[in-house]
């Protein structure tokens, strides 16, 4: 990240705070008599213990900071808020357990979460039943469009990702796919299979898929070596799954002459960081590019309020995580502390966000079509191309 000074910095975090309240005004006017001067409760739900804990932690030191500046900006007759933080596991059950904690115990009525497609897939039927709104930053999977009126998502979808995925193996013969088992990456595995099925003179040699948590992948690789691919595409969940199947494939030296292709797992320096130099001229498919010199100044401060970085969620998450607290808290000083109203603004008003412009258009997932062909070279990972 490139270093900018103190005054330069803290000049675009304070326009930041000064334009927050309007920054994602839909139309019409302002309703402040409901909530002015009030304490509203928001839920939040993402995995902060698991193997995706550090996803899940970096969303949560995003809305840290972003709440506390809401809540400074608003002074003592406007509108603040309470986040209240629960543990999705990156698991549907432990989701399940976070929703109904959030709305019965403390009757929140919005949800920004969770960040697995399992987590939000699991709400999406109790956000329906109980009218409560779950946005999420970052679940992907397709099966999200029509899933339910109440959830949201500001990701772009699996679908269009395992598309790209098919389209950047179809020069190889003979491709290979190991995949865990969770929502999240049997949407990108799907999508892929039926999409090479367009590229005729690609055969699919070895299909694998193993459970959520394993750690010994051993067996897996060997049955895939023996298939002899041109091309392998690892599809794991991000995490400690993802950084054990990398090291393992690196510890088979003699397996050698196969393109290693993969998604958002090893965007992430953390998931490849184990392999050392092997992921050197690895193909990543995965998040649309987003780094504005504003989103990169906020970075920078939510790191010194915060410590740590953001390294492993990365700069479209890190947007998309920074939007839904303002779209949801922008919203709630408008139309008051109501589900319906705000469902309704969200789903048919336009917004500028650091996604980019945000629009929902009565789908469940924001109308996003772009994403990132990476190539991982000298350790990083660099963008070669949106499509």
């Amino acid at each position: 990240m490139e270093q900018k000074s103190n005054k330069s910095l803290w000049w675009v975090v304070g326009l930041v705070v000064v334009v927050i309240a309007i920054y994602f005004a839909a139309t019409g006017s302002p309703n402040p008599s409901s909530v002015a001067g009030k304490t509203v409760k928001i839920g939040f739900v993402a995995p902060l213990s698991g193997d995706a804990a550090v996803l899940g932690q970096e969303m949560q030191k995003i809305a840290l900071y972003r709440v506390k500046q809401i809540n400074e900006a608003a002074g003592e007759n406007g509108t603040k808020f309470e986040v209240v933080y629960e543990d999705g596991k990156c698991a549907g059950n432990d989701a399940v357990n976070a929703f109904q904690k959030l709305t019965s115990i403390d009757g929140v009525k919005f949800i920004i979460g969770g960040l697995c497609s399992s987590e939000t897939m699991s709400m999406a039927p109790l956000a329906d039943q109980s009218q409560v709104l779950v946005l999420s930053p970052g679940s992907s999977n397709p099966k999200i469009e029509g899933i339910g009126k109440y959830t949201l998502s500001l990701s772009y979808s699996d679908k269009k990702t395992g598309e790209d995925l098919a389209k950047a193996l179809s020069s190889y013969k003979k491709v290979a796919v190991i995949t865990e088992q969770n929502e999240y990456n049997i949407g990108i595995r799907d999508t892929f299979l039926e999409d090479i099925k367009n590229y005729p003179s690609v055969s699919v040699v070895a299909n694998e898929t193993f459970p959520k948590g394993t750690s010994d992948f051993r067996s897996t690789l060997e049955k895939v070596r023996q298939a002899s691919p041109d091309a392998v595409l690892l599809n794991p969940n991000p995490g400690v799954t993802a950084e054990n199947l990398i090291r393992q494939l690196a510890e088979m030296k003699a397996w050698t002459g196969y393109k290693l292709f993969g998604q958002l797992a090893y965007l992430l320096d953390s998931g490849r960081a184990p392999a050392g130099n092997f992921t050197e001229g690895m193909i990543v498919i995965d998040a649309p590019n987003v780094n504005s010199p504003e989103l990169l100044a906020i970075e920078e401060a939510i790191n010194k309020d915060q410590g740590g970085t953001l390294n492993d969620l990365g700069h479209y998450y890190t947007a998309s995580t920074l939007d839904a607290v303002d779209l949801i808290t922008s919203l709630i000083t408008k139309d008051g502390n109501d589900a319906e109203k705000v469902l309704n603004d969200l789903s048919r008003g336009r917004f500028k966000g650091h996604i980019g412009d945000i629009a929902f258009d009565g789908h469940n997932f924001v109308r996003i079509t772009l994403s990132g062909k990476y190539l991982i070279q000298n350790g990083k990972a660099v963008l070669q191309s949106e499509q």
